[in-house]
């Protein structure tokens, strides 16, 4: 039996996988391993593995907030406290892009969500990686981004009239004093503003936005992925502002060079796929 798992902050897409059976799908609350300890993660992967028994037993576990060796133990041992000898890989969300989009074949792994992150992928591992730099110093074209940006331009009235008129009646009550108490105050400052990525995916052919996102997608090209010069491989890039506007990534990509883009929401099915393979 194998065990995938594309785990994020919110929630754990599980993939139990056994040869010749139908592949069970779970959801689990998601799990942070840089500000939980053990004992809380275990309580999830039970809950998430009840019933899981099989004593040939591989779980390949890949997750946002594993930055370490040290963070990846942490892991590893709640794991293997609820399934006893199973043997278990730990890696980044990065590396998972990378598998479920790239599989073996060369590349440069991306996340385009709630943050951005880049990495070159050569010979089935990370092989070099450019700092994200969050929300505030980099994630170049994430929805944080875009958020940061829109919220920029409509506290100093930059926003077309349209635009901002359409935004006050969505969100009443967003005034200065609440934008800056919410981004520098608030819990959670990159969900909050990656959470205004919804309202410019419903305004996309509104010239201001699609140029906001192409200026987006453009630094994020040149400051992280042209970095690597290989524009010669593909661009894997996984989240949800990848796929929302998959057409504006690959016109940008086309014009720095970059031949081909894939996308996908998660990676969750790609991974499902590449361990289908090896079983």
């Amino acid at each position: 039996m194998i065990i995938t798992a594309d785990s994020g902050s919110t929630s754990v897409d599980w993939r139990i996988l056994r040869r010749g059976e139908p592949v069970r799908r779970l959801e689990s609350p998601g799990v942070n391993p840089v500000l939980q300890g053990v004992g809380t993660m275990r309580e999830v992967f039970e809950a998430a593995l009840a019933g899981v028994s099989d004593p040939d037993v591989r779980v390949y576990f890949y997750g946002a907030g594993v930055v370490s060796a040290e963070v990846g133990e942490k892991v590893r041992e709640a794991l293997q406290t609820v399934l006893p000898g199973c043997a278990v890989t730990v890696g980044s969300d990065l590396e998972a892009a990378a598998i479920a989009l790239l599989g073996d074949k060369d590349g440069v792994a991306a996340i385009l969500g709630t943050g951005s992150n880049s990495g070159l992928y050569l010979g089935g591992r990370i092989t070099r990686s450019i700092p994200a730099g969050g929300f505030i110093l980099g994630d170049e074209g994430s929805g944080a981004w875009l958020g940061k940006m829109l919220l920029a331009d409509y506290i100093k009235g930059l926003l077309p009239g349209e635009l901002e008129a359409a935004l006050q009646e969505e969100c009443p009550g967003l005034d200065y004093p609440s934008v800056v108490g919410r981004v520098y105050g608030g819990e959670m400052p990159s969900r909050y503003l990656a959470s205004f990525s919804l309202f410019l995916g419903r305004r996309k052919e509104c010239p201001y936005v699609r140029e906001l996102i192409t200026r987006g997608f453009r630094l994020f090209l040149e400051r992280n992925v042209l970095r690597y010069g290989r524009v010669d491989l593909p661009l894997a890039a996984v989240g949800s502002v990848a796929c929302a506007y998959s057409d504006i990534l690959r016109e940008v990509a086309v014009e720095c060079g970059v031949k081909e883009v894939m996308t996908a929401p998660g990676a969750g099915d790609g991974l499902e796929r590449y361990y289908l393979k090896k079983m």
